[in-house]
């Protein structure tokens, strides 16, 4: 007979590590084997114009100039520009003016507000927000620091990833871990979210929060009652991503499993452990509390010893009566 879970205790208790293997819409077997081209999956660049941007300009009240490009994918352009008193910032600007391209990233902005006010690591912020006057017409536009100096690494591929040492590895894992757990805390489960890194300088920073989903409480701090709201559009591949909450945070789950190289998980876990333990000392504590278990139920590559110390510090974090 199945055992039941006591009462009070959070409902993703009975989401087990098979959940997420379904959630990858393959069998057990071909799912360890898709690990390694999920992760190295690479967003198409789109071909843009360098020259959308005069040499001076606003984006709402923000005003920049000497413009670079840096590239662009299906929604939007990216440039980086001069900010009067923050230095370089990251300019991020829709391909069309229509309402949908507002709306969109209105939603990426509200995230990131929330993100911010919950002062979560390595994340992005909004300075400046509204219509741009470019070459080729009015584009929206978000205005965003910092902006990381040098070629940077997209943890997601790992393209150009130099060989680190064992203690900046684990370095790494603290900043990564650290971070995906407070996204989760401050209710955001992202949704095909970027991670750069700088080789020169070691930071880490979250970025494109354009398809995140927003969890809200209805009341009663469970998981029960946390509803999800997603984007303005939703693209069809992560429809099943906004269908509830608890979709949300294991699809989210995913993806930071995804971005951990396997030799990396026993740090990784590591991480999660100790600061799912710090979180679970916290009176105040966010919308994402009910799900901080999933990180316990993801199909890590340690020792008993250390799963064990992770499934105990994430059923802390996440309130689940033993």
């Amino acid at each position: 007979m199945a055992e039941q879970p006591s009462p009070g205790s959070s409902d993703t208790s009975s989401l087990g590590r098979g959940d997420f293997l379904q959630f990858l819409g393959v069998s057990t077997m071909a799912a360890i084997f898709t690990v390694g081209s999920l992760r190295s999956r690479v967003r198409a660049q789109v071909p843009g114009d360098p020259n959308l941007l005069l040499g001076a300009f606003s984006c709402g009240t923000t005003t920049l100039r000497d413009p670079k490009y840096l590239g662009g994918g299906v929604q939007a352009e990216v440039f980086s520009a001069s900010v009067a008193g923050n230095g370089q910032a990251v300019i991020k600007l829709s391909r069309t003016n229509t309402d949908y391209a507002q709306r969109s990233l209105a939603h990426e902005r509200r995230v990131l507000q929330i993100l911010n006010d919950a002062k979560v690591p390595n994340v992005e912020r909004c300075i400046g927000f509204g219509e741009v006057t470019t070459t080729a017409g009015p584009r929206q536009g978000m205005v965003l620091t910092p902006c990381l100096p040098g070629r940077n690494i997209s943890v997601k591929t790992g393209a150009g990833n130099p060989k680190l040492l064992e203690s900046q590895e684990e370095a790494r894992m603290e900043k990564f871990m650290a971070t995906a757990v407070r996204v989760l805390e401050a209710g955001v489960a992202g949704v095909d979210v970027q991670v750069l890194q700088s080789p020169s300088s070691n930071e880490m920073l979250w970025i494109d929060f354009t398809e995140a989903a927003l969890l809200s409480s209805k009341g009663g701090g469970s998981a029960a009652n946390i509803s999800v709201e997603g984007p303005p559009m939703i693209c069809p591949e992560y429809e099943k991503r906004y269908k509830s909450a608890k979709d949300a945070v294991v699809g989210f789950a995913t993806e930071v499993f995804l971005m951990v190289p396997p030799s990396s998980h026993e740090g990784a876990a590591k991480a999660l452990a100790e600061e799912l333990q710090e979180l679970g000392e916290y009176r105040q504590r966010g919308v994402g509390k009910p799900f901080q278990d999933v990180w316990a139920k993801l199909p890590w590559r340690v020792g008993s010893t250390e799963m064990k110390r992770l499934e105990t510090a994430a059923a802390s974090a996440a309130g689940v009566v033993a």
